[in-house]
This record gives C-alpha cells, sequence and structure tokens, in this order.
C-alpha cells in the first residue's frame, strides 16, 4: 500500500461525517438505478413468460395459400418453424346449431398453436382421428383411445361443402375442451395429411401457414409486423389473409418508447445523484484546501493530489453501492409482486398466470446483469462528481491554501464595504455573500428536486378515480357488445357483423328494465366508421367510431361543449355532427373547427354509407359519455342505418340498489357471447387502485430524491460552521451569544429554505400546468380538470423547515462540544 493510499484511507477515517453522507447519496443513487429496471424488466419478462404459457407462439399466418406456394414457404428461409394447417372438412350436424371442422395440423403447427391432447397421439393414417368428449356428445357418440367411431362430413372444395360421405375412423388422441368451445358450440378434431390428400383433389389444397420470422430477436413489433406483410406480398397473399399475432408479438417484442422512458428516468437518477454528490464533495473541499496546500509545500504532485481524491471518493463508493444495490433489489422485488398481487400488472387471465409464475419461480427478479449496470452506472457518477474536486484540489498553491478562509476566489480585488454596527442578520448576509457559488449549488441542488416533486404532484392531484371511472362505464351498470375490430382470426366479432343479429334487444332492455330497483335505462348506438380525410400509415381512411346518444346523454353532453352548440339545427336534420375529440383530435391534421365538412364511411352491417356532415359543435366529454370520434342524435344514427346499431345499455338504479340489480342483470347476460357486463363499483375500485398504487411509488421515489436533497443541506450547513469555527470563536469571545449563533444558522438555513421553496413551488407550478395540459392532450390516465397540490406543496414546504430546524440545531450543539479557546485556535 502506498502512501496516496494510506492518506486516502486515513482521510476515509478522519472525515466520518462528511463520507457517511456521501455515501447515503451514492448509496440512494444505486438504490433507485436498480429499483427502476428491476421493476420494468421484472413485470415484462413475467408477461412474457404469461403470454408464452397461454397464447400461440408464432408471429404471423397466410390464409388461403395453394399448394405450391405452401411449399415454397416451407423452405423459405426469412420464415422459421413453419408449419400448415388445412380445414379439409366438416362433420355433418344436422341435428345441432354445432360446428365441427376436421383440421389437419403438422408438427409444427401443433407446437405453435400449443396444441395439447390429453391423452393419445396424433393421427398417422387415413382412418386417425383426435376428438374431444364435448365432440362426441354432439355428434351423439361414445369412444376412447383405440374405439371405432362413424362420422358423416363434407369436404371442403374449390367451390364450397362437397357431397355428405361417411368414415369410420379410430380414435388415436382425446384433447381438453376449452370453455369457449363449449359455450359457442365450436368443436375441432384433428385428422391426417393422409386423409386429406384422400378426399381433396391434388391442387385444390388451401392451407393456412403459420411461422415465425427469422432473426426476429432484438427486432420491435413494428419492424416484425413489417417482415410479415413483406413476406406476404412476395406471395400475392391479400392483405385481408395475413394475419398476425398481435398479442405474442406485443409482449415479447417490446417497442423501444418503454425502454426509452425507462432511460429517461435513471437518466433523471443519475444527474440527480451527481449533482448531489458533486455539491457535498464541492462543499466539503473548502475544509480540505489547507490540508491540500500543506501536501504540495512537502512536494505532492499534481497527480499524486487528483489521486488522493479519487481513492478517498471510491474508497467510500466501495461501502455504499453494495448497500443501495441489495436496498434497491429489495424494494423492486416487493413492488413487482405487489403490482401482481394487486391485478394492475395486466387483465385477470394475465395477472393469474403470473402470480403463479411467481409462486412456482418461473421467474427470476434477480437480474445479475443490472445489479452490474447499476453499480457501473454509480460508479461512473461519482466518477463524473470527482472530476471538478480532483481538478480544483490539483491547482491549490501551497501559499493560496494557507491563507484560504473558505471564501470564493475573486477574480478582480474590491474594496470591502464595513458596517458600523454589526448585527445577526448582516452576519448572515455576509457569510452567505462570502460564499456565492456554494450558496447557489445548494439551492439548485435542492430546488430541482422540489421542482420534480411539484410536477409529478400535479399530475397525481390531477388524477381522479371518479374521472377514470366515467371513461369506463355510465350508470351504475353498462351492457355493451363484445366486439373486436381487426381480428381477421375472428371476422365474426366485428362490431357491423355482431349487429347484424344484436343481442341488445327490446325484449333484454324490457327484462332488465322489469327488475326490482332499476330507475332508468339509457341506450347508446354506435358503428364503426372510417374518416376519408384522414389516412392510416397504409393510406386506408383512418378507422374511428360514430355514436348516438339519447336525449338525456346530450343533455348531459352539453357542459362538455367547446365550440359551437347542441342546440344546432344541422343535428336533428342529420347533416352536422359532433366532434367528441380522443385520439381523432389529437391526429395530424385534425384542426377543425364548427363549420368545417367531414365525410365518413359508416359501416351498416355488410354495406357502406358514404356522408358528408358539417361539424356543428366540438366536446371535451369522458369517453364512458361519448365514445371516441364522433357523436350524432342517436335517432339520427338509427335512420341512417339499416340495422340495429344498438351498442350499450347504461342502466341507473334506486339508491342502495345496484348489487342486487347487477346480479340480477349478471344472470340475463351470463352465456351470451358478444355481451359483456361492467359496473360503476368495479371501474371505481380499479381506478382507485391504479391511482393509490402509482401514487405509492411515485412519491415513494420522490422521498428518495429528497432525501438526496436533504444530504447536500446538511452538508452545506455543517461545512459551513466547520470551516468557520476560527471565526465562530472570536465572535463567541467578544460577545456573541449561543442563542443569537442558534439565531443566525436558523437565518442561513432560512434562507436556503426560502430559495428552494421559491424555485420548487414558482418554477415547479409552471411545469407542472404544462405537464397537465401535455397528459390532458394525450388523454393520460383520464386526466381532464387541473387540480393545484395544494397539500403536497405544503408538505413540502414543511419538510424543508423543519428539516432546516433540525439542522441547525444539530449543527450547533456539534459545534458546542468544542472549548472557545479550541474554536480560537483552530487551523493554526
Amino acid at each position: 500500500m502506498n502512501i496516496i493510499t494510506k492518506t486516502a484511507f486515513a482521510n476515509f477515517k478522519k472525515n466520518r461525517s462528511r463520507n457517511i453522507l456521501i455515501g447515503a447519496a451514492i448509496a440512494l443513487t444505486a438504490m433507485l438505478l436498480t429499483i427502476v429496471p428491476t421493476v420494468v424488466f421484472g413485470s415484462v419478462d413475467l408477461r412474457f413468460t404469461a403470454v408464452d404459457n397461454l397464447y400461440p407462439t408464432f408471429h404471423g399466418m397466410f390464409r388461403d395459400v395453394d399448394e405450391k406456394a405452401a411449399q415454397k414457404m416451407t423452405g423459405d428461409a426469412r420464415m422459421t418453424d413453419t408449419g400448415l394447417r388445412e380445414d379439409a372438412a366438416y362433420m355433418v350436424c344436422d341435428d345441432t346449431d354445432a360446428s365441427i371442422s376436421m383440421v389437419y395440423c403438422d408438427r409444427n403447427t401443433v407446437k405453435l398453436n400449443r396444441l395439447k391432447l390429453k391423452e393419445g397421439e396424433l393421427p398417422r393414417r387415413a382412418d386417425e382421428i383426435v376428438v374431444s368428449e364435448g365432440l362426441l356428445k354432439v355428434m351423439g357418440l361414445k369412444g376412447g383411445i383405440g374405439d371405432k367411431i362413424t362420422v358423416p362430413y363434407q369436404p371442403v372444395m374449390a367451390d364450397g361443402l362437397g357431397q355428405a360421405a361417411e368414415k369410420e375412423f379410430t380414435i388415436t388422441g382425446m384433447t381438453e375442451d376449452s370453455e369457449e368451445a363449449v359455450e359457442k358450440n365450436i368443436y375441432s378434431s384433428l385428422i391426417s395429411d393422409k386423409f386429406a390428400e384422400e378426399i381433396i383433389p391434388a391442387g385444390e389444397h388451401r392451407y393456412r401457414v403459420y411461422f415465425s420470422v427469422a432473426g426476429a430477436k432484438g427486432k420491435t413489433t413494428d419492424a416484425i409486423k413489417d417482415n410479415i406483410k413483406e413476406i406476404g406480398k412476395s406471395y400475392n397473399i391479400g392483405e385481408t389473409d395475413i394475419v398476425e399475432n398481435g398479442e405474442y408479438l406485443f409482449a415479447n417484442y417490446v417497442d423501444p418508447a418503454m425502454y426509452a422512458g425507462m432511460v429517461i428516468l435513471m437518466v433523471i437518477i443519475v444527474l440527480a445523484g451527481i449533482l448531489t454528490i458533486y455539491s457535498i464533495y464541492y462543499v466539503s473541499m473548502m475544509n480540505k484546501v489547507q490540508e491540500y496546500g500543506k501536501l504540495k509545500a512537502i512536494g505532492s504532485t499534481k497527480r499524486q493530489i487528483r489521486q488522493l481524491v479519487f481513492r478517498e471518493g471510491f474508497t467510500v463508493a466501495a461501502a455504499a453501492v453494495p448497500i443501495g444495490l441489495m436496498l434497491g433489489l429489495g424494494v423492486g422485488i416487493l413492488l413487482v409482486n405487489g403490482m401482481v398481487s394487486s391485478d394492475l400488472a395486466s387483465d385477470n387471465l394475465m395477472a393469474e398466470e403470473m402470480k403463479k409464475i411467481i409462486a412456482d419461480g418461473g421467474v427470476s427478479l434477480v437480474k445479475p446483469w443490472i445489479l452490474l449496470l447499476a453499480a457501473a452506472v454509480s460508479c461512473v457518477s461519482v466518477y463524473i462528481s470527482l472530476l471538478r474536486p480532483m481538478q480544483k484540489a490539483a491547482k491549490i498553491s501551497a501559499i493560496e491554501a494557507i491563507r484560504f478562509q473558505g471564501t470564493d476566489k475573486e477574480k478582480k480585488k474590491k474594496q470591502r464595504r464595513g458596517y458600523e454596527e454589526m448585527n445577526i442578520r448582516r452576519l448572515t448576509a455576509s457569510n452567505l455573500g462570502r460564499n456565492k457559488r456554494r450558496t447557489v449549488v445548494t439551492i439548485v441542488t435542492l430546488g430541482i428536486t422540489g421542482i420534480l416533486f411539484v410536477v409529478v404532484a400535479t399530475i397525481l392531484s390531477c388524477m381522479n378515480p371518479k374521472t377514470m371511472a366515467m371513461d369506463t362505464t355510465r350508470g351504475d351498470i353498462h351492457i355493451t357488445l363484445n366486439s373486436e375490430s381487426g381480428n381477421k382470426m375472428h371476422p365474426e366479432r366485428e362490431l357491423s357483423n355482431i349487429q347484424k343479429n344484436n343481442p341488445l334487444t327490446e325484449e333484454l332492455k324490457e327484462q332488465i328494465a322489469s327488475i326490482d330497483g332499476v330507475d332508468r335505462i339509457e341506450t347508446y348506438t354506435g358503428v364503426s366508421a372510417a374518416l376519408e380525410e384522414l389516412r392510416e400509415d397504409d393510406g386506408r381512411p383512418l378507422e374511428t367510431g360514430l355514436g348516438g346518444l339519447s336525449e338525456e346523454a346530450m343533455k348531459e353532453l352539453d357542459r362538455y361543449v367547446t365550440e359551437g352548440s347542441l342546440a344546432d339545427d344541422s343535428l336533428k336534420d342529420g347533416t352536422g355532427i359532433i366532434l367528441s375529440g380522443g385520439y381523432v383530435k389529437s391526429y395530424p391534421g385534425a384542426d377543425w373547427k364548427t363549420g368545417d365538412k367531414v365525410h365518413l364511411l359508416i359501416e351498416d352491417g355488410d354495406e357502406v354509407v358514404k356522408r358528408e356532415f358539417k361539424i356543428a359543435a366540438v366536446t371535451d366529454a369522458p369517453y364512458g359519455l361519448t365514445g371516441n370520434g364522433f357523436i350524432l342524435p342517436s335517432s339520427v344514427l338509427e335512420d341512417i342505418c339499416e340495422n340495429d346499431v344498438t351498442d350499450d345499455f347504461y342502466i341507473f338504479t334506486e339508491k342502495g340498489k345496484a348489487g342486487s340489480v347487477a346480479e340480477a342483470v349478471k344472470q340475463l347476460t351470463d352465456g351470451q357471447e358478444f355481451l359483456q357486463m361492467d359496473t360503476w363499483k368495479d371501474a371505481y375500485a380499479q381506478s382507485e387502485k391504479s391511482i393509490g398504487f402509482m401514487l405509492y411509488g411515485c412519491y415513494g421515489l420522490m422521498f428518495v430524491f429528497g432525501l438526496i436533497g436533504i444530504l447536500n443541506l446538511v452538508n452545506t450547513m455543517i461545512n459551513s460552521v466547520y470551516i468557520r469555527r476560527r471565526e465562530l470563536g472570536v465572535l463567541q469571545a467578544v460577545g456573541l451569544s449561543g442563542k443569537q449563533t442558534v439565531r443566525m444558522l436558523q437565518l442561513e438555513g432560512l434562507f436556503y429554505t426560502a430559495g428552494t421553496l421559491l424555485l420548487s413551488v414558482g418554477a415547479g407550478s409552471i411545469a407542472g400546468y404544462g405537464c397537465f395540459l401535455w397528459a390532458r392532450a394525450e388523454s393520460i390516465m383520464s386526466i381532464r380538470t387541473y387540480e393545484y397540490p395544494v397539500v403536497p406543496v405544503v408538505v413540502l414546504a414543511a419538510i424543508i423547515l423543519v428539516v432546516q430546524i433540525l439542522i441547525t440545531y444539530m449543527v450547533n450543539n456539534s459545534f458546542k462540544k468544542q472549548s472557545l479557546i479550541d474554536r480560537v485556535r483552530f487551523a493554526e
């Protein structure tokens, strides 16, 4: 161990108080750097694993592919795990409304679709088949593995279903019936390729081709989707026959936006850590100046002084970083478990699977690379923080150091102005003015943390569970059509197709109205539409919604009108329309005003109705009231469309009867495939849970940021007294009382407090309002109204004031431990 290292260790032991402060700041920085990626990547990995356990794993699928193209695809280097499926026939079910397909799947298709047999094996010969108990029951058959059954079927030909025939099959395997299959009465059996070749002539086979994109690792979801479309186009596959496995792609190939957000947060943490650590070193350097001067006087070089500062700093880091990593890891794991256990991580099915994965230890939340990265970034932060102190220490000359009294170096000699009479206020101002840079650095460090706190508090205070609940449901109970847009695997779930045989009938409405406790029922009508004025990336008209409001809802909508009027006559004659907002208003080019014309392509079952409308009013209403897109009076929309376009029933109940009505409505809607029921109570509870979890997380991070800032204030106050021990001792020798000393220190602390609050509340309020406007425009967390965070700001001011008072008394008590003689003799 050389002399520099020995001196660094000696300084480390000597400057214990300062090193504890620096170590705490470093540990808190390392802790935050560990928490953020642990929570983000832990949640993502859990979701990925849950999706892998629940969903098919193919990237894409092409429908209606002929034999030649299918064979080429199996050898295409752009595709991996390519599998073929052919719906070769359908069983004849004359006495039931069931649909039973006879499907050939090769082994890759079986693997990609997670087809698992309850028992047995896949068919190989033409007379072998895999069935389920539900299928056998529907067909009126009985049997098990090895038994023979006779099945009537119709082969799938080029021009439709062929002539009915019968064949005897041997059961080689059994599958499990899903709840969806039983509810919808839709089943599948598995047959061999030999049977498909037997009943379908060569050249007429049409396949579904499942595949994964080669080299997909590291790509984004959008990039993989583009690859799927490119491959499809190269085989002349129509756009409607190109299907992406969106859920799997989203879960396994996350967009960079999420990582960008995490990186921004980590950069903020690093900057806060660097600023605080640098500030502590900078302020602490003042009481080390004479020491470095003496080392210079006995022959130390600039390089040795830099090494001394560097080694002392990294000795502190070596002790603090591991503590921060362990604390961060523990808190991060607790947060992930809290998110999953409270069902905030995903929907119910996914959440249950994630809970199971955590219980079984299927995913490790301890990731060594995160710990290594956090340790490396923490050390880099310490190094950056030490650069300026190392430079400053190396530049100090021996003569300058011995004469140093803890003030900023003046570039020009100025005549010092004295006072005929001195008082506590003037003494305080004199001390603060002698080292303006230290004062500014301390206030800016604390102020930045305060600004961040006020901004976060503003956003959180604008989140309202009632507003969030209104964005999902209206009334006490909400029944809606459970439709999906763009699901090419299930076109029957499109809103326009469901409305051809709409389950929201007048009969159902009357049944609900007869339930004890129902006050009234509002009907919301709605259709899918496309807007010709705006285009998707591929050139198609932008998809949107067109809703129809009842008279009661229109009256409520009136208070959300921001432009125009709902009394406009054009709304009654069908030439006017209301722009209700959502993503349409924020779309580039959608800066419409009242009086502007828009052209909508309205989906009415299989028909498309083209209409021109004049914008009569613009509103900023909750999603639960208007939906997303454009609005008409319900009577006008019903006149435009031939089909029953009822989309929602909003049920309002008598006071105290919402629970019993909900149970009765649930019994009426259970088992209906395309109906979904929600309640205001459930929506409000979920909103409270979501906001509550966010409050804990954000204020938790702000608490740690605040601790880092407070450490800087503590260090500033301690060092301010430390380097002035001789001056304070002389002042006390000539009559400055202990009470006056405390008052002077309190005034110094109050100056820091006032400066911090002025910067935090002033700049933070302006920045917070700007963030509110952005959040409202982007519809983030249903933020609509501005709420100033009065309570958080008052709490922030109180905490800063209390901390400053405590620090003053702590510093004064430490100061009083030395005798007056020792203080006067300090630095001799």
